[in-house]
């Protein structure tokens, strides 16, 4: 069976509440194992091994090896050498333990919360400017028509090639800037999307003109 973090933390606290009680080791750490909500074929042959008298060394590299998280599952070995002390100073530590890694969970958690808040923001602002370069991108041989009638300006035709993709390069850079400045990584998916909203807003903005012009 496979150990979450969730699990890891429930097991050292239930275990280090269990010492504190004045219980042994692997009474403590049966208990608390059993009180998993985990249940499969696996947990009750570890429950059995317990009952029979497994040396503890075993149980833990066991608990290491079936840690999902494999930066966490090094605990284990820290575990293991404070059991050696007395029951309930080990209880103490391996109760400190749990509330630390409780306290970096949540941080993680809320890191990551913050991660996806500013992936979602970098896409909004990232689909926004590629739509409005898009859009004007599509209108720029219209301002170059306005500007020749009304101002007497002409503009090149090798000019009006070079807008779009003057403003296709000017979307990718801007979504390219958002990433690095928040979450200091650039992913091709923005890349790919924000180059979708260009051409799709690009098109869309030029069937429109031929459909009213």
């Amino acid at each position: 069976m496979t150990l979450s973090v969730n699990d890891v933390i429930f097991l050292i606290k239930s275990i280090g509440e269990n010492l504190k009680l004045g219980r042994s080791l692997e009474n403590s750490i049966f208990y608390s194992y059993k009180n998993l909500l985990n249940k499969d074929k696996e947990k009750e042959e570890l429950l059995k091994r317990i009952n029979l008298g497994e040396n503890y060394s075993k149980i833990f590299s066991y608990l290491e090896k079936e840690t999902s998280d494999k930066s966490l599952s090094r605990v284990w070995n820290l575990v293991e050498k404070i059991v050696k002390v007395s029951s309930i100073e080990t209880g103490e530590k391996m109760i400190e333990i749990a509330n630390n890694l409780e306290k970096n969970r949540i941080l993680s958690e809320n890191r990551n919360n913050l991660i996806k808040s500013q992936r979602y923001k970098i896409i909004f602002l990232g689909s926004v400017t590629s739509l409005f370069l898009g859009v004007i991108a599509a209108l720029a041989p219209l301002f170059a028509t306005f500007a020749e009638l009304f101002r007497n300006l002409t503009i090149s035709q090798s000019a009006l090639i070079l807008i779009p993709i003057s403003l296709y390069t000017i979307s990718e850079f801007s979504i390219y800037f958002l990433a690095d400045i928040s979450l200091n990584k650039y992913n091709y998916r923005y890349f790919i999307f924000s180059s979708l909203i260009y051409i799709c807003s690009f098109l869309i903005t030029k069937g429109v003109i031929n459909i009213i012009l």
